[in-house]
């Protein structure tokens, strides 16, 4: 995985280096992961995602260029929301490692929640497949996301749609029992088209908590991880429309394979082992 150094600079843009942790002795070369009985033509919703880490000056300057062409997400407060997620490994890290290997065919759980609002949380899947990428959702209440964060999922038990996240968390977790890992933070701004079905987000202010796995908890201690770096995503089904393709060439930093779980991980290992 890609991660970030504040100190050097390359055409404006952040330089990139690479940071991996060494892998346990204990842990295989290959996991292999419960097949993926969800069925692509079925419920997900099959999408482009392409992704760069730009500067404060790009962005304020594609924002610029966007927001003649672009409508704010609806459900944006003030121009912008907070986002917070809580992922989900196995006892392998099998999701960490296969996206440090490069598999082309993943998938990760999460459970989501914006401005930490309880009344609104849910667990998603997100797929890579190849070139494309999916999400299923599905709300949760208070007391499912509780039994969750203590390692149960029995609620999710007579759960057996091809197309449905409990029931591929329920599947998941009784071969390779998930637990959580980490908690993500940002701040998200974005913009969507509906030709193309374009969406455009800005997220800054990358943070992880590392001393709880309640998201909710008052005495949860975030910690910054991008100050000024912003990660750029665009989201699409089969083409950008030619404005919004001329807009965004005033991209000069480098397209790549972004994982905000990733980064927080790593950070997260730098922390306990050095302080």
């Amino acid at each position: 995985m890609r991660l970030l150094r504040s100190d050097s600079m390359r055409n404006g843009e952040p330089e990139l280096f690479t940071r991996l942790f060494r892998k346990p002795k204990e842990a295989p070369d290959t996991m292999t992961a419960p097949p993926d009985r969800t069925v692509l033509s079925g419920g997900r919703h099959l999408r482009h995602e392409l992704k760069y880490v730009i500067n404060e000056g790009t962005y304020m300057y594609l924002r610029s260029r966007l927001l003649p062409l672009m409508s704010p997400d609806e459900h944006s407060t003030d121009g912008s929301y907070r986002v917070t997620s809580l992922y989900f490994d196995d006892v392998y890290n099998s999701c960490y490692w296969q996206k440090l290997n490069g598999g082309e065919v993943r998938r990760k759980f999460r459970i989501r929640a914006y401005g930490l609002d309880p009344s609104f949380i849910s667990l998603e899947s997100k797929h890579k497949d190849e070139s494309y990428v999916s999400k299923l959702s599905r709300r949760l209440t208070e007391e499912q996301y509780r039994e969750l964060l203590s390692g149960g999922c029995s609620f999710m038990a007579e759960q057996d749609g091809e197309e449905d996240v409990f029931g591929e968390f329920y599947r998941t977790d009784r071969v390779m029992k998930l637990r959580p890992r980490v908690i993500v933070d940002y701040q998200r701004e974005a913009l969507v088209y509906p030709f193309g079905h374009v969406r455009i987000t800005f997220d800054s202010k990358l943070s992880a908590c590392f001393n709880t796995m309640d998201m909710f908890s008052p005495g949860a201690r975030y910690t910054r991880i991008f100050d000024k770096e912003i990660i750029l995503e665009v989201k699409f089904d089969n083409y950008i429309p030619d404005s919004i393709q001329a807009a965004l060439q005033c991209i000069n930093a480098p397209m790549q394979p972004v994982s905000k779980y990733i980064i927080c991980t790593d950070r997260m290992l730098e922390v306990r082992s050095y302080g």
